[in-house]
């Protein structure tokens, strides 16, 4: 009994595996072939600047941008006073404490910045995305517009696509502002600096190709947090449970894949500069 036992709890476990393994592979080339849509409607749109619905372009970038902002400000500031402590705990058994402005700066700048804010964007804005499009999909409004003749991805994808890559590197210079505050905070107060010399440092060690770095960055987040809500909400199943599940789903995905390319992009700059 024991063996049989054994023997179906592991052909549970393939199964299980190959499942889940299928599933992966459905959803990735679903994602390919849902990018290849979006991909087509933006291109027709930035052809085309006048179909495009500007007043639905402006209406995301204030809910995504403007409600978005002391969120985003605040978590900047912690960050930067997070890390600005640690730095000094660490760095001072050294002997090397003059050297936390040139990391706060730099890690605020290149890493923390973007992806806490596309973090944060991804659990708000992507799942806002799903759970919109998951419930018109729900009530029909998708395919009342699909017969009526009108292009969903030009009307419902594209504005919320371009809100979020004007909205986002703004977002992130907020949050680097408001880091290197919340550095400085920490850092005029531990070690005796004075705010002159503070971001007479930082300015000295931030680079452009940091900022730049950043900048991109943040770009490519917002890329992958819009197509992810959208493809989420288009793909949800139509009851309420699909709507919850496309959203929590939009939230995993976004925040995996920004993540991978967070690593990726480091290490493509790492290896340039």
């Amino acid at each position: 009994m024991d063996g049989i036992k054994r023997e179906r709890s592991l052909r549970e476990l393939c199964l299980q595996i190959a499942d889940s393994s299928i599933a992966m592979w459905n959803e990735f080339f679903g994602f390919l072939g849902f990018s290849h849509q979006l991909l087509r409607s933006t291109s027709q749109s930035l052809r085309h600047p006048r179909q495009l619905k500007w007043r639905s372009v402006c209406y995301y970038m204030d809910s995504c941008g403007s409600d978005a902002m002391p969120i985003i400000a605040l978590l900047g500031f912690l960050i930067g006073v997070i890390l600005a402590f640690q730095a000094i705990v660490q760095l001072s058994r050294f002997g090397v404490d003059n050297f936390v402005v040139n990391l706060v700066g730099t890690v605020i700048v290149t890493e923390l910045a973007p992806l806490v804010t596309a973090v944060v964007l991804a659990g708000r804005t992507g799942s806002s995305f799903a759970s919109e499009l998951g419930l018109m999909k729900s009530r029909e409004e998708l395919d009342a517009m699909v017969t009526l003749g009108l292009d969903v991805g030009r009307f419902e994808l594209v504005p919320k696509l371009i809100a979020l890559i004007f909205v986002m590197p703004g977002l992130t210079i907020i949050s680097d502002v408001c880091g290197i505050v919340g550095g400085m905070f920490i850092v005029c107060s531990m070690l005796n600096t004075s705010i002159a010399e503070y971001l007479s440092k930082t300015f000295e060690v931030i680079q452009p190709v940091d900022l730049a770095q950043g900048i991109v960055k943040s770009m490519l987040f917002a890329v992958i947090v819009a197509a992810v809500g959208c493809w989420k909400g288009v793909s949800a199943e139509r009851d309420a449970q699909g709507v919850g599940k496309a959203t929590t789903g939009a939230v995993v995905t976004s925040i995996f894949l920004i993540v991978v390319t967070d690593a990726a992009m480091t290490a493509l700059f790492s290896f340039v500069s």
